[in-house]
């Protein structure tokens, strides 16, 4: 290693000693800007010529006699004309090491100060409001007793853009869980959220994976929340998981169970046996 590498280091090891020491966690950028950035963050330069060295203007470190230093903004006594070559410039983290990193947080690696970001929770995106799902029913508006009545959710995973923590973010929500309340005092959570008889290759009044039975005739008013995981990014990054659901409501679907003989069919059993009721 050359005399003037050894006199750069010994330079970085000066600075770093003038400086108060760092938080175990610089949470915001302002915090950053107020300590690394204003003290020669992302890069170190200076010139050095001789046995002194100067940094950024800033601060002149004086070895043996003789020599001389120069830079943008001062120079080292010692006589000279305080022209010198070029340092090359030194990442941040090297000179301020673990300013502005929280604890286990990796460094960027390309001498740029990272703030650390706290871990983030649902309340935290509040602000980012996920699309109102629906559900719908076959048939529609009513249902036959004893039969298997088709309810399907209509919703699906999207992305909700907008500000966090004063960055621009994204945040997607993806549906986990429904929970149906059939109005009959019953009750189910499911996983899927159904399809129509056309969409399963199914025939009317088959039993879906979502399907109900209601069991008397009356009026049911049927009740659908939706279960949604969500995950954050910054500037497109890499996508950072909430623990947690976020459940929205959906729409209430209101309907009447009859019998058989009370359905509107277009022909009797006798001709259409697979018919409603039949």
């Amino acid at each position: 290693m050359g005399k003037q590498h050894y006199l750069f280091l010994a330079a970085c090891l000066a600075t770093a000693a003038l400086l108060p020491d760092p938080p175990a966690s610089a949470t915001t950028p302002e915090q950053c800007s107020g300590t690394a950035l204003e003290l020669g963050c992302p890069n170190v330069g200076g010139s050095i010529e001789g046995d002194s060295a100067l940094l950024n203007g800033d601060l002149t470190l004086v070895g043996a006699p003789g020599g001389s230093a120069g830079g943008s903004g001062g120079s080292a006594p010692g006589g000279g004309n305080g022209a010198g070559s070029p340092l090359p410039p030194m990442p941040c983290e090297e000179v301020f090491a673990g300013l502005c990193y929280g604890e286990g947080q990796d460094k960027p690696g390309d001498g740029t100060v990272s703030p650390s970001i706290p871990p983030l929770t649902l309340s935290d995106v509040a602000a980012f409001r996920p699309q109102a799902p629906r559900q719908s029913m076959q048939p529609d508006g009513w249902m036959v007793v004893g039969l298997p009545t088709n309810i399907y959710a209509r919703t699906g995973t999207h992305i909700v853009s907008g500000t966090l923590l004063g960055l621009p973010a994204d945040v997607r929500f993806t549906p986990v869980g429904y929970r149906w309340r059939y109005g009959d005092s019953s009750a189910a959570r499911l996983t899927t959220p159904g399809a129509t008889w056309q969409a399963l290759g199914l025939r009317e009044f088959d039993a879906t994976p979502t399907s109900h039975t209601y069991r008397a005739a009356g009026t049911y008013v049927i009740e659908l929340d939706v279960e949604f995981a969500a995950e954050y990014r910054f500037a497109g990054g890499a996508w950072q998981g909430l623990t947690g659901v976020l459940v929205v409501p959906a729409n209430d679907l209101v309907a009447v169970a009859g019998s058989a003989v009370t359905v509107l069919v277009d022909r009797d059993c006798a001709t259409a046996p697979h018919g409603p009721g039949c």
